[in-house]
């Protein structure tokens, strides 16, 4: 087994020191979706792929099951086809500085399930993989930081609540949408796909918090939507408050991985007319 680095916090161990996910043994594969699962967010460092590459790389790995895959799609002739594939968008300002680069809307604290809460037959509880490719990375976040995402683990936050908050917590659930497509208040946008707000993970058995985004409501609070959104944010309240952030600090050349079964994650706003971000991303629901 190759080593890993390990950080205080069991988010963000560096993991298949030295190899080319484009070129990966089963046994690497093996150990890489091991250690996701054991630690919730890992990182590759020095990659250096394609976003072809990346989606190949996905499918032999997790499965075909990926959100955002269309035949029709055709390459942006002002964007390199390296950064191309079926299945991988782009994120940050690839075609030069801007105000608003893509993918603003993850500045806020989400799970990404993108399309689980739409797809007929798909459990909120399935094994959703998000990767992210750091091509480019800005030097830093808006406030002279280093550019970073970061992460709640919430499994930890479930532990990390009291026994009564626990019980109280453990007889309800939520209906989810998908986080980027779902800013509006009106429940008739929201589809009734209902989750747990404790949910037990399909591969280690621990449980811990789903809370989707701010979008979620709460069964019960569906005709007070008010109540609901008061009730979200007072849940998150308690969560940032009982749980440390763990921030990745990106290197150019990271692919950092998140279960999404196990983390809530942000991105931090950067200076798109100062400085370039390019980021592939991806997000897989693993076969098993």
């Amino acid at each position: 087994m190759t080593p890993i680095t390990k950080h205080q916090s069991r988010l963000g161990v560096e993991v298949l020191r030295g190899c080319n996910l484009s070129n990966l043994t089963n046994l690497e594969s093996r150990e890489l979706k091991e250690s996701l699962w054991k630690h919730g967010v890992v990182v590759v460092r020095q990659q250096h792929i394609t976003a072809k590459q990346l989606g190949e790389f996905s499918r032999k790995t997790f499965g075909d099951f990926m959100f955002g895959y269309s035949k029709t799609k055709t390459l942006d002739p002002d964007i390199s086809p390296d950064l191309q594939s079926q299945g991988v968008y782009i994120l940050g300002n690839p075609k030069g500085l801007t105000e608003t680069p893509v993918g603003k809307f993850a500045w806020e604290w989400h799970h990404d399930k993108d399309g689980v809460p739409g797809t007929e037959g798909l459990d909120m509880n399935a094994l959703y993989v998000v990767m992210l490719y750091g091509v480019e990375v800005p030097p830093e976040d808006v406030n002279g930081q280093p550019h970073t995402t970061e992460f709640l683990d919430m499994i930890e936050a479930y532990n990390n609540l009291d026994h009564q908050h626990q019980q109280q917590l453990e007889q309800m659930s939520m209906y989810h949408s998908p986080p980027m497509f779902s800013k509006s208040s009106n429940v008739e946008d929201v589809p009734r796909k209902v989750h747990p707000i404790v949910s037990t993970h399909k591969v280690t058995g621990k449980k811990g918090l789903y809370l989707g985004s701010d979008t979620a409501i709460a069964v019960g609070m569906e005709d007070r939507p008010e109540e609901a959104k008061r009730f979200w944010q007072d849940l998150f309240a308690t969560v940032l408050d009982c749980t440390p952030i763990y921030s990745h600090v990106w290197q150019p050349g990271d692919i950092i991985f998140w279960d999404n079964s196990q983390v809530m994650h942000r991105g931090t706003p950067y200076d798109a007319t100062k400085y370039k971000r390019i980021a592939l991303r991806l997000g897989v629901v693993d076969k098993g």
